[in-house]
């Protein structure tokens, strides 16, 4: 009845009658509204309409006797009344930024513009609802403004040009894009972050994960929004651009909270899709995820725990391949492999301990056993003797390195990696559990890697 009011009244312009369907929506859904009738009042008076103007202010006035409005509508004089908090909060409008008023307020409304909200948005929290129908309330204002001061200017002989840069924002804001009319704040900049980072060491990548997360919510609020590529090509430069200007020693959170982003938003892809236990690469604690050169994604406890079964060799466990100097530094920093330090620090003191007779002997004996084709294998075992025969003349230290030294080989049937030690590979010859031609290989190789370090 009231749409069919409105039809036999004033024609209005187009963006009077976007706004006056919008509040005959939002008053179909709540007819008892103190506020949109209020609304519709000021419009239809607006129009210069007085027979919609008085049916809309003796509506009011039934709804709310004691509505200021509508009395001045009517020509009645208001008489000052005190109201108790309950009824004062009761009647009036909502504003932006308050607690809102669920029964008072007009329910989410279709807009012609690019956000629709036809459909009612159910299961909501209530901040979610008062988020909800605070914008609502935005629109709907925005589109009462921008009717208000298009009536202005059209009485205006001059105007200023920035009030009429105002009438398309307003018309923006209340079709629901109002990213286009207040834009996104723009990433600090990298040495006021840089200051941030440096007044908070223990606090570093968790401000460079919140710098790298600010790009990607600017990209993504780009008209167009950025591809996943492009994102990531700012990033990394944000992050060559924080490196340059934080200490070194800093360096290492840069490269884990770009680890961080690439996985919770730009949904990187790994070589690996599950972790050693079987875990979802999404499910790995962001503490836990360290991503190694190689594109493997790790739960960093599961890691040490492999590297520790592996007398701490900085292997891939499952690549098989070794780790580079940089992953190795990442993993050795990372608060979980801090317990490995030790074991590298014996390992590489085991490699400064092999004198050269020593590794003479190695590469002799990995000679005689690659070159022996005897049927009996004696002139193997006969080399093997004499070599556990010298190891026990050498000093404790250089039995050690002999015995718990791994050394990376390569074997040269499959080409598969492994590690192993010397004793441990001699031992495994005379107990005839391992190939003595694959014996003979590793000590050859072992001697070689032994002459580099």
């Amino acid at each position: 009845m009231l749409r069919l009011l409105a039809k036999q009244g004033r024609m209005a312009a187009p963006v009077e009658s976007n706004l006056l369907d919008e509040l005959y929506t939002a008053l179909d859904r709540d007819p008892s509204s103190v506020y949109v009738h209020e609304r519709l009042l000021e419009v239809w008076a607006e129009l210069g309409d007085k027979g919609m103007t008085a049916g809309f202010a003796s509506t009011l006035q039934q709804l709310d006797p004691n509505n200021e409005l509508a009395a001045k509508f009517l020509g009645q004089e208001t008489k000052p009344k005190l109201k108790s908090k309950q009824e004062s909060d009761k009647k009036k409008p909502p504003k932006v930024g308050k607690e809102w008023n669920l029964s008072n307020l007009p329910g989410a409304s279709s807009s012609r513009g690019e956000s629709s909200n036809a459909q009612p948005v159910t299961n909501l929290s209530a901040q979610e609802k008062d988020l909800s129908n605070g914008y609502t309330i935005l629109k709907l204002e925005a589109q009462m403004l921008q009717v208000e001061l298009a009536a202005v200017l059209s009485h205006m002989s001059t105007s200023d040009s920035e009030d009429q840069e105002v009438l398309p924002n307003l018309q923006a804001i209340s079709e629901g894009r109002v990213s286009s009319v207040i834009p996104m704040e723009q990433p600090i900049a990298v040495r006021e972050r840089a200051r941030e980072i440096k007044a908070s060491p223990g606090q570093a990548e968790e401000l460079v994960i919140e710098d790298f997360e600010s790009i990607v919510r600017w990209a993504a609020i780009q008209d167009p929004p950025l591809e996943v590529d492009a994102i990531r090509e700012r990033l990394v430069k944000r992050k060559t651009l924080l490196e340059a200007a934080i200490p070194e020693s800093m360096g290492k959170v840069t490269v884990a909270a770009l680890q961080h982003i690439e996985r919770e938003y730009l949904e990187k892809k790994y070589v690996n899709s599950e972790t050693m236990l079987g875990d979802e690469i999404s499910d790995i604690p962001k503490e836990n995820f360290f991503v190694s050169e190689d594109n493997y994604a790790w739960d960093m406890d599961e890691l040490a725990q492999a590297i520790t079964a592996n007398d701490g060799v900085m292997r891939n466990p499952l690549s098989r391949q070794l780790f580079t100097s940089h992953d190795i530094q990442q993993i050795l920093s990372h608060p979980l492999g801090q317990r490995l330090k030790p074991m590298q620090l014996k390992q590489n003191q085991l490699k400064q301990g092999v004198r050269p007779s020593t590794i003479e002997w190695v590469a002799k004996v990995g000679k005689i056993m690659l070159e022996d084709q005897s049927v009996d294998t004696a002139p193997s075992r006969h080399a093997m003797d004499e070599f556990q025969a010298y190891v026990a003349t050498l000093p404790k230290s250089e039995q050690e390195t002999i015995k718990s030294l791994k050394i990376p080989g390569v074997d040269s049937t499959s080409r598969q990696p492994f590690d192993y030690t010397i004793g441990e590979s001699v031992r495994d010859a005379v107990a005839n559990t391992t190939c003595l031609h694959k014996v003979g290989d590793f000590l050859s190789q072992a001697a070689k890697y032994l002459k580099k370090q």
